[in-house]
């Protein structure tokens, strides 16, 4: 029998809600931004660790729009 192993990251970089990324004292960083499952979304991130699998698609789009909308009103 084999051990269990990890497949899935259940962490990801700190986002705040416009999905830019957070540095370590909380504040964003500058034209950073992460979504889907790097920003956490399979886990840990925006919806906490209680998200359930199979959402991860829709997820990942929500996010991701929230982030070029942030992006383009910060370059506008």
């Amino acid at each position: 029998m084999r051990a269990a192993n990890a497949c899935r990251c259940r962490g990801g970089l700190e986002t705040d809600l416009d999905s830019r990324v957070l540095g370590a004292e909380g504040h964003s960083v500058e034209g950073l931004y992460a979504v889907g499952e790097a920003a956490g979304f399979g886990g840990g991130g925006m919806h906490g660790y209680a998200a359930l699998e199979g959402t991860f698609l829709g997820g990942c789009i929500f996010s991701g729009r929230c982030a070029g909308r942030a992006a383009a009103r910060a370059v506008a």
